[in-house]
């Protein structure tokens, strides 16, 4: 997995580096069929200026892409640990939600072909031969 952090108005620390590699790397489960040196990861960090009475607001912009598919997820909160959490599951949610829609039409296909070439209703079988 190919890993790219950038930030803009936002100091990343190591620790918050090594948590989002751990974090995001985890997602690689779900990806098992995609060789691994082709996976590439984009994380970025902003701060969200206006609009809020106290207090900062970060958003993180995770962007997966796969060969063939490309995954993103937006994200607001006032903690960057919890930022990574939150756009993690929402990466997972949308990598799950793409391989049960590619199982469903492969299920769907499989059906209609059973359907073409199957035992037409109208035959019998004898029960004595």
């Amino acid at each position: 997995m190919k890993f790219i952090i950038r930030s803009s108005d936002v100091k990343i620390s190591e620790d918050l580096k090594d948590y989002t590699e751990k974090r995001i790397a985890k997602l690689e489960k779900f990806l098992e069929n995609v060789d691994p040196d082709l996976i590439e990861i984009l994380v970025e960090f902003a701060r969200v200026v206006g609009g809020q009475k106290q207090g900062e607001i970060f958003e993180a912009h995770i962007n997966l892409k796969i060969p063939g598919k490309f995954f993103r997820s937006e994200v607001k909160n006032e903690n960057l640990f919890s930022l990574i959490d939150d756009a993690k599951e929402e990466l997972e949610e949308e990598i799950r939600k793409f391989k049960t829609k590619k199982e469903t039409l492969f299920r769907r296909g499989a059906r209609s072909i059973k359907k073409l070439y199957g035992i037409s209703p109208l035959a019998r079988f004898r029960k004595n031969k």
